[in-house]
């Protein structure tokens, strides 16, 4: 019997005890929802910071347009801009998209950057092509820029005094904004340009027939030259520049032409 009695009294000593786990568990529910409230009110403040006016951009400050017209920049990158609720933040503008377009779209425009300048303000800088050689087939100049496209401009007395001109013996018209020649072309012809006088080279006309890949630079002396312009400049100028030493020391002279196309040899009449 006695152990009976410790027996009931162990139960009702467990059963005091079970109210107090019913309040511990009546306080979980907080637990949860403090941290909701936290997530709702830090929810609500990024819908106000990305929703609200004051962060939405409104003013395009375009900057070094030359050709180009301004306002069709301004447009470009407005389109950018509005292509979603959230690029219209200041914040989250897409500046290297932006930069990317406008590239894309204008061939005259070599650099674009775009600049948070203000609470609601960006600034797109465009760097313009830079007239590199001018490009003469039939009666028509055309100015050519570093990236091989011709592009509107007025031709001045001193392009033509400082750039090449490379003439289009086959005459096929060119258009404004069209990719006439590649960026290494360009290059190449502006490295003769600059290198051929000091091999003692005086270029009367640059031309081109039916590919680009082959120039043919007529001299004052009476012959011509012919390059490859898909290998080095440099390596070719350096045939021409042992060729021509040669041809002095042996006091002989060139009647017709000289052909450095030909990796590793040289051609000359």
């Amino acid at each position: 019997m006695k152990r009976n009695v410790r027996y009931n009294k162990q139960l009702n000593i467990s059963s005091q005890q079970q109210p107090q786990t019913k309040k511990k568990a009546q306080r979980s529910p907080k637990k949860i929802i403090r941290p909701l409230i936290v997530i709702f009110a830090l929810a609500l403040l990024g819908y106000a910071i990305v929703a609200s006016s004051l962060l939405r951009i409104q003013t395009i400050k375009v900057e070094g347009a030359v050709t180009l017209s301004s306002d069709s920049v301004r447009q470009q990158t407005q389109n950018v801009i509005t292509s979603s609720p959230l690029t219209q933040n200041i914040i989250f503008v897409p500046t290297g998209k932006i930069s990317d377009e406008l590239k894309k779209q204008n061939y005259q425009i070599a650099e674009a950057s775009v600049n948070r300048t203000g609470i609601n303000t960006i600034t797109v800088k465009v760097t313009e092509q830079k007239p590199s050689i001018l490009w003469l087939s039939g009666n028509t100049l055309s100015i050519i820029g570093a990236n091989g496209h011709a592009y509107d401009g007025e031709i001045t007395p001193i392009m033509e005094q400082k750039l090449v001109t490379v003439v289009d013996t086959t005459n096929l018209p060119v258009k404004k904004g069209e990719k006439v020649v590649t960026q290494e072309f360009v290059d190449f012809v502006n490295t003769l340009h600059t290198q051929l006088p000091g091999l003692g080279v005086t270029v009367k006309q640059y031309e081109i027939g039916d590919t680009t890949t082959e120039l043919k630079v007529v001299t004052q002396a009476g012959y011509y030259i012919r390059f490859d312009t898909t290998r080095s400049a440099e390596q070719q100028l350096q045939d021409l520049s042992a060729v021509l030493g040669q041809l002095k020391k042996t006091g002989k002279k060139v009647n017709e032409y000289i052909d450095l196309r030909i990796n590793g040899k040289v051609f000359y009449k």
